[in-house]
C-alpha cells in the first residue's frame, strides 16, 4: 500500500479533480466542467455537468447546464475523452470512464451489485486504474433484496414513517410496491420528473396508513398526525438520527465485502481509493496481491 498525492492524473483539490480530460468527478465549480455520476449532488446556479438524461431531468438541470450524454456514448474533451457506464444504483446514475495518455481510469462513486429496479444492470469494463469511494469499506450496508423484504414486511404491519436519507431510493421502493406506500410532496415530484411507470403515490394523508416515505433531512416537517408512530430511517450508518429512530443500513456507494467484490469484478492493474476507509481496503487488497494507492487528501484548516 502507497500514499500519493496523484495517480494517473487525479488529485485531491477540495474534490476529486482530473488532469486529462481536465474535469471534476462529482464536485460541481462554476466555470468548470463536472462529470456527475448520481442526480444527488448539489449543483451550484454557474456549474455546468456531464450527465445521462435521466440523471439531468432528476436533478432539475436545464439544457444550458447540462451536457447530456447517454451511456456507451464516448464524449471527446480536448485530449481526453469520457464514457459513462451504468451503475446499477439509480436512475441515471454512471460510472465514469476516463481516457487520456494512453490509459484509462474507471471512476465508481455508487454502485449496486444486485442492481435497483430504476435502473440498468451495473457494466464495468476494461481499465488501468479502478478510482473508488472507499468510505464504507469497513461498514455493513443491507443489499437492495433485503431492503426489499424489509419493505414488504413494513407494508404489511402497522403504519411506519421511513426517512430517506438518499431521496432517490424512493423510485426503487415504489416500484418495488407498485407505488403501495404513501410519498412526501418533494419525493412525489421526484417520481413526475423521473417519468418511471410508477402508479400514482398516495398523499400522506390526515390518519396514519401504511409506510410514509420522507427524506430525512426534512424530518422536522413531518406531518402532525404521523410523528407518533414507528420511525426508521434508512441511512449510511454514522448519520446523526432523531431520537427513538432505529436505523436500516443502506447505501448505493459499495460497502464491505460488496467493495470487495466490485474491486474484484472491475479486474484494474492498481486501485486508487479515497475516503474514510480507503487506508482499510488497501491493506485487504494488498494481502491479496492486488496493487492499491490511497489518495492523499490534505489537511484544510477551516476558513473563520
Amino acid at each position: 500500500m502507497t500514499v500519493v498525492d496523484e495517480l494517473a492524473g487525479v488529485r485531491w483539490r477540495r474534490g476529486l479533480a482530473c488532469r486529462l480530460p481536465r474535469l471534476w468527478l462529482d464536485v460541481p465549480r462554476p466555470g468548470a466542467l463536472c462529470v456527475l455520476t448520481d442526480a444527488d449532488v448539489a449543483v451550484p446556479a454557474r456549474a455546468k455537468v456531464l450527465a445521462t438524461p435521466q440523471a439531468a431531468a432528476l436533478a432539475a438541470l436545464t439544457a444550458g447546464r447540462a451536457l447530456q450524454v447517454p451511456y456507451g456514448q464516448p464524449f471527446q474533451l480536448g485530449a481526453g475523452a469520457v464514457e459513462l457506464l451504468p451503475s446499477g444504483a439509480s436512475l441515471g446514475g454512471a460510472i465514469a470512464r476516463l481516457h487520456g495518455q494512453g490509459q484509462t481510469i474507471l471512476a465508481v462513486r455508487s454502485a449496486v451489485l444486485e442492481s435497483l429496479p430504476s435502473c440498468a444492470p451495473l457494466e464495468l469494463r476494461d481499465a488501468d486504474v479502478l478510482l473508488v469511494d472507499a468510505a464504507l469499506a469497513d461498514t455493513h450496508t443491507h443489499p437492495p433484496s433485503a431492503l426489499r423484504a424489509l419493505l414488504h414486511a413494513a407494508l404489511a404491519g402497522p403504519p411506519q414513517v421511513w426517512l430517506l436519507q438518499d431521496p432517490l431510493l424512493a423510485l426503487d421502493l415504489a416500484l418495488w410496491t407498485d407505488g403501495a406506500p404513501r410519498l412526501a410532496p418533494t419525493l412525489q415530484r421526484l417520481v413526475e420528473r423521473s417519468r418511471l411507470p410508477v402508479l400514482a403515490p398516495r398523499p400522506p394523508g390526515r390518519v396514519p396508513d401504511g409506510v410514509l416515505l420522507w427524506p430525512l433531512a426534512q424530518v422536522a416537517r413531518l406531518p402532525l398526525a404521523w410523528r407518533t408512530v414507528p420511525q426508521c430511517a434508512v441511512a449510511e450508518p454514522g448519520q446523526p438520527l432523531p431520537a427513538d429512530v432505529s436505523c436500516l443500513p443502506f447505501s448505493r456507494r459499495p460497502a464491505g465485502a460488496v467493495l470487495d467484490t466490485l474491486v474484484q469484478r472491475a479486474s484494474c492493474r492498481a486501485v486508487l481509493a479515497w475516503g474514510a476507509g480507503a487506508e482499510s481496503l488497501a491493506q485487504r487488497l494488498t494481502a491479496r496481491g492486488q496493487p492499491c494507492h490511497v489518495l492523499r487528501i490534505p489537511f484544510q484548516l477551516p476558513l473563520v
